[in-house]
């Protein structure tokens, strides 16, 4: 008789035991289904970081102006950006119009070039819109053959 007084409070904490158990499954639960919810919110923040707005259309044609502006901000104080008299050049870098007028010289391939972490060139770390239209300002010095 006694047994049987003492299986009881034991069956009553086993119940307790896997009331607890699913509640730290739906708390499990609800945390996924959170950070599924807010996944696309994140990933929309940083659209931003790659130089366009969430929802935005990226374009392909490279903007002149922007790119001159960054090279003048930039790449000045290594290569000479424009054809002026006036500026000094260091002697192992190239100038832009050089990098242009390499043969078989694209914006694609220049922008790939400039995606790329090379030395002894320092990381300007620009975004996918600035690359294109620092490639296209570069491309823009070509000369006519």
């Amino acid at each position: 008789m006694n047994t049987t007084k003492m299986t009881k409070p034991k069956l009553h904490c086993l119940c307790w035991i896997n009331i607890r158990a699913q509640g730290a499954r739906i708390c499990t639960l609800m945390t996924a289904i959170i950070i599924l919810f807010s996944w696309p919110v994140a990933s929309n923040a940083q659209e931003h970081e790659l130089g366009i707005e969430p929802n935005e259309r990226e374009l392909t044609v490279p903007d002149s102006e922007n790119g001159r502006a960054l090279a003048r901000k930039l790449c000045v104080s290594c290569h000479l950006i424009e054809n002026t008299t006036d500026s000094v050049m260091k002697v192992d870098v190239p100038s832009f119009s050089a990098i242009a007028n390499r043969p078989n010289q694209s914006i694609e391939a220049l922008a790939n070039w400039l995606m790329a972490p090379h030395a002894p060139m320092p990381d300007p770390h620009l975004t996918r819109k600035e690359i294109r239209d620092l490639a296209g300002y570069i491309i823009f010095l070509r000369t006519a053959k």
